[in-house]
């Protein structure tokens, strides 16, 4: 009985120092890991914060020094360049989203009902998201050129224009270019996401609702969008912030031209930093972008929760 209860009471403790050397293995395996996170996103996050409160311009590199909110005060102040290229960047984002979200809806609307080969258009649709930001634009570098491009010269040849369409060089339609482009590419995340809302209404509330003599519209205004309300705004919220970030799917069709008609807040920044040199001012309006961004998404997200989202 006496080596019964000492084998009892030493159990436990063996285990102990097993656990704990489990934990700690853990605890160092994450280290890899916190350190590339650390050195990727956090050391750049906030050493581009360090530099918008100083001068720091590469072709002055002597005058290099602490200013405060001097870069801050003439942004706001007497940049005409920033606000000119806010108020495209907000045009921009909100004709991107919206046109986006419009597309996705009418497609999920469409494949969520019982088609054939409804796996292969839903394969299909997607291709816009998964190809190369740089193959997206070369292709439509290609398929807008005013000479050789598919549409100018389907166009021509059908009667329809007699002087090909300036898509890329026109100071006002390039502007709708980047938007249409932009958008093609971003319907599809929208369509899955809504999709993926469709599925999980039950469909017993359309069976009712037909009983009652509800037909389509009815039934998508008072059962599908309450519904999609959630997915809607949330979907909506990250499209939002990815596009008035987005800087390839710009830069890579436009460089921000022509005469900076399609300039959005990061392509100024890119110019701001690399090209004219000014890292304090440049990282100054990258703080001043991520400011908008919480307040309009702490703002949108507010407004639609007072609308009745769970």
């Amino acid at each position: 009985m006496i080596a019964t209860k000492k084998k009892q009471s030493t159990g436990p403790q063996r285990k102990k120092p097993q656990v704990l050397e489990r934990r700690t293995l853990g605890y160092i395996m994450l280290v890899p890991a916190t350190l590339a996170i650390f050195a990727i996103a956090i050391y750049p996050f906030a050493y581009g914060i360090l530099l918008s409160f100083q001068e720091y311009n590469l072709r002055r590199p002597a005058q290099r020094g602490f200013i405060g909110i001097d870069n801050f005060v003439r942004i706001l102040t007497t940049d005409r360049e920033f606000y000119g290229t806010l108020q495209y960047s907000f045009f921009y984002t909100i004709m991107v989203v919206l046109f986006s979200y419009i597309t996705g809806l009418g497609l999920a609307l469409l494949l969520n009902r019982e088609v054939k080969f409804r796996g292969f258009f839903r394969a299909m649709i997607l291709m816009p998201w998964v190809i190369s930001p740089a193959v997206a634009a070369t292709s439509w570098i290609w398929v807008l050129n005013d000479r050789v491009g598919i549409i100018n010269v389907t166009l021509r040849n059908l009667g329809i224009i007699d002087t090909p369409i300036q898509f890329l060089a026109n100071t006002d339609i390039v502007r709708w270019t980047v938007i249409f482009t932009s958008a093609w590419r971003a319907y599809p995340f929208m369509m899955i996401v809504i999709l993926a809302g469709l599925q999980g209404i039950p469909k017993d509330l359309y069976e009712s609702a037909y009983i009652d003599g509800a037909g389509f519209f009815k039934s998508f205004a008072y059962i599908t969008m309450p519904m999609l309300k959630t997915v809607s705004a949330i979907s909506t919220t990250l499209m939002f912030i990815w596009t008035f970030n987005n800087f390839e799917g710009i830069y890579l069709l436009t460089r921000g031209g022509p005469n900076h008609a399609t300039f959005v807040l990061p392509i100024l920044t890119y110019y701001m930093a690399f090209y004219r040199a000014n890292l304090g001012y440049a990282s100054a309006i990258a703080v001043i972008m991520l400011v908008i961004l919480l307040l309009i998404s702490t703002l949108y997200l507010k407004f639609v929760n007072k609308k009745g989202i769970d």
